[in-house]
């Protein structure tokens, strides 16, 4: 056992644990049997002295003590006697007061300071400072003239008088009268220049009148298993109708790209859209290196991509856990029409719509190129097989990889890119282009 435990044990036996110590010994009791043994033998040694009868001293024990005390120690040291013994002053309470031997020494100081202030002022006061009882001492009485006291130092010799020289001295020239001193210039100090503040302020606009209707507008941002209730579906599809020419982007935050993807698709097909998977990427996703993909088309009109959602919501209820998280959908920004044109290799006019005249495109943003747009519709018509009726497509692309060495798919190399754009066909009128980015969440 160690010291500290055996130091703890004794303690216990004296009765003189702390609650801590107390929770330590009965810790130590518990895994120890070498422990439980010694405080079972210190406890009885304790009963037993404690059982012990008392018995009285002999009367001459403190004699002989105090004998054997003597014989040991040295003999003290004893301390000379000053001169004068202070006296000790006692409060009421019996103890020695340390201050009162400053306090008479500095009062005996202060009586002595006062006195010699006091005799020292008087003999400059008195005329008989100057007496003395040897004989020849006594000053001479005054008679009213001055007397001339010698100095011990030799008195230099009197100059004459310049303006009695000059008086008696005809030869000598009388001195100038003396002229005043010209004034002193004082220098004063210009007047301070005058300086514009540097504050630069707007003059105060007139009270504006107060806001009756202030529209701002939120994008949708719902969670994935709300998506199927009634209510988020009428919001999401006043969402989709708000704008007249709608564009919009769909970010589908999911918890394991591969696996969203696979359930959107699932609930794409249940959806009667067809969705050409491109198989690199579906190889990027096998491999963990396709951080998020893209579905793009525009085959749906507003109604058809909210039963899309309500359904992946649906398809989404049959995996433990789930795999989507939430669905944020905003209007298409020109970064995301740059990035789609790089993933797809071809500008497929997200901003164009169908005209007056059937399969007529046109941009709304460059009347110039109306003509432009007819002819590559009706070029499109002629080189492109005819979609049936019915039909939706769908492409699905790399978006995002997880490394920056890790390229998307050559547009060019892509079959299944391909085969979209050749069963894409002219766009519906009341189509709604969507961009679906399915990204992980964070």
């Amino acid at each position: 056992m160690t010291p500290a435990q055996l130091e703890l044990i004794t303690a216990a036996v004296d009765g003189e644990l702390s609650p801590t110590e107390t929770r330590g010994l009965n810790h130590l009791l518990s895994t120890s049997a070498e422990a439980r043994t010694l405080y079972a033998k210190l406890q009885a040694n304790r009963d037993r002295v404690r059982a012990l009868p008392r018995v009285a001293p002999p009367a001459d024990l403190k004699a002989k003590v105090m004998t054997c005390v003597a014989a040991l120690a040295p003999a003290p040291r004893v301390k000379p006697k000053s001169i004068i013994q202070p006296v000790p002053v006692r409060s009421r309470s019996g103890g020695v007061l340390a201050w009162v031997p400053l306090a008479l020494a500095a009062s005996v100081f202060l009586c002595m300071a006062a006195a010699s202030f006091m005799y020292f002022s008087k003999q400059g006061d008195s005329p008989s400072v100057a007496k003395d009882n040897g004989p020849g001492t006594e000053l001479p009485p005054h008679t009213g003239t001055p007397s001339t006291i010698p100095s011990p130092i030799d008195p230099r010799p009197e100059r004459p008088n310049p303006g009695t020289i000059a008086q008696n001295d005809p030869s000598v020239p009388s001195a100038p009268a003396p002229h005043a001193p010209a004034p002193t210039e004082v220098a004063i100090a210009p007047e301070p220049r005058s300086t514009t503040p540097d504050l630069i302020g707007f003059p105060l606009v007139p009270k504006l009148p107060p806001f009756e209707r202030v529209e701002v507008r939120v994008p949708f941002l719902r969670s994935a298993t709300d998506l199927a209730r009634e209510d988020v579906t009428q919001e999401l599809l006043n969402e989709l109708r708000r704008d007249p020419d709608p564009v919009f982007k769909f970010d589908l935050f999911v918890r394991d790209t591969a696996r969203g993807a696979e359930v959107f698709q699932n609930a794409a097909k249940a959806s009667g859209l067809t969705v050409s998977a491109d198989s690199a990427t579906l190889e990027k996703l096998k491999k963990k290196q396709a951080h998020a993909v893209v579905i793009y088309t525009e085959s749906l009109t507003a109604v058809e991509l909210t039963a899309l959602f309500a359904k992946l919501s649906s398809e989404d209820a049959k995996f433990s856990p789930k795999v989507c998280d939430s669905l944020h959908v905003g209007p298409v920004v020109r970064s995301d029409e740059l990035e789609l044109k790089a993933i797809l290799g071809a500008d497929v006019g997200l901003f164009k719509r169908a005209g007056q005249g059937g399969d007529k495109m046109h941009d709304k943003s460059d009347p110039k190129h109306v003509s432009a747009g007819t002819i590559d519709s009706v070029v499109k018509s002629v080189t492109t097989p005819s979609t049936k009726p019915g039909e939706k497509h769908a492409v699905l692309l790399t978006w995002q990889t997880t490394h920056p060495t890790i390229g998307r798919t050559n547009p060019a190399a892509s079959t299944e890119l391909k085969h979209y754009l050749s069963k894409r066909g002219n766009r519906k009128p009341n189509a709604v282009p969507a961009i679906i980015v399915i990204r992980s969440v964070g």
